[in-house]
């Protein structure tokens, strides 16, 4: 650990927190000041709006352990918390929200858990879960997928605590479509959760509309599942299975005269098995070309515009950079 390190990276991602990041700044220098740790509070704008990119200043201002990112655009929230990941030094690094779902007062309850388990990802899991019904199903169904992928037993949750070192990790990766949780459980199977707190502010409105959620879910489907292949593959491989029960049932009705139509059994014959056998090629062609496109995509997770603390941006590149020479190499 470097001489410039500190315990505790809080790392938030930002995208309409012009109201709320001031009272969570607050009660996150309280609570961790309690604790008597070293600390640093990364805020990373991902609005690209300036009215939060002014919020977000005035705070780095006024405390020297709070530093501000700002992103070129909207790259999404875990593009950006990766991002954030770049600029933390923390031993451990605890994301959440900015909207005040997840009481900074209950950082001390992940970090309890980690000590105890000797683990390296806790996740903060509400006790009581709130929010509008339908939300609520969409939110439990995306997770379904994300949950079979990490083979874990519970939901995953933005309030998470992660060890410096498998932080430093993900931030060398430079996936455009990247997925944390997913990511997280390719660095480490030490996943553990806790039950913690959960607020539900008045006036708190979400910006995972339900066609962001089903946006969500179909990057998750088809970005980290191999289910819709392996689902075309064996799908192919069964209708080829009944084209082929179908063409010897067309052939035994041929023979036996219950079907006079000149050419019909041949063309139904061909028709079936050919569909059967062309789905099955597909599935198969798919598996391979889905890996290609996502070996050779090279659009990038994000890119930063400034920051508040120059020293921390020249770092942040620094450390990212042998992770682009690895890929410029691989190339070759």
């Amino acid at each position: 650990m470097s001489p410039s390190a500190v315990d505790i990276s809080v790392v938030v991602p930002c995208f309409r927190g012009e109201t709320s990041l001031p009272e969570l700044c607050s009660r996150l220098i309280r609570t961790l000041e309690a604790r008597q740790s070293s600390f640093e509070v990364i805020l990373v704008d991902d609005s690209a709006r300036p009215s939060l990119w002014a919020v977000i200043e005035g705070l780095a201002q006024s405390d020297a352990r709070i530093v501000g990112v700002r992103l070129m655009r909207n790259f999404g929230q875990h593009n950006a918390t990766v991002c954030g990941f770049r600029h933390a030094r923390g031993r451990w690094v605890v994301t959440l929200d900015e909207d005040l779902q997840n009481p900074p007062e209950e950082i001390g309850t992940l970090l309890a858990r980690a000590e105890e388990a000797d683990t390296d990802v806790v996740y903060g899991l509400p006790r009581v879960r709130q929010g509008p019904g339908w939300r609520s199903l969409a939110s439990r169904l995306i997770m379904v997928i994300p949950r079979k992928v990490m083979r874990v037993g519970f939901d995953i949750s933005a309030f998470r605590l992660i060890s410096g070192r498998v932080a430093a990790e993900v931030a060398r990766s430079e996936r455009h479509d990247i997925i944390l949780d997913i990511y997280l459980s390719w660095v480490t199977d030490r996943i553990t959760a806790t039950e913690v707190r959960h607020d539900h502010p008045d006036g708190l409105r979400s910006s995972y509309t339900l066609s962001r959620l089903v946006t969500v879910f179909f990057n998750l489907l088809f970005n980290y599942a191999t289910f819709p292949l392996r689902l075309a593959s064996v799908g192919g491989f069964f209708l080829s299975v009944l084209s082929a029960i179908a063409g010897g049932f067309v052939l035994y009705s041929r023979i036996t005269g219950h079907i006079t139509v000149p050419g019909w059994a041949s063309l139904a014959v061909a028709v079936l098995f050919s569909s059967g056998v062309t789905l099955l090629g597909v599935g198969i062609l798919s598996e391979y070309v889905a890996r290609i496109f996502l070996q050779i995509n090279q659009k990038p997770q994000s890119v930063v515009r400034q920051s508040t603390s120059a020293s921390r941006l020249a770092a942040a590149e620094t450390r990212t950079e042998p992770a682009r020479q690895e890929s410029l190499h691989g190339h070759r």
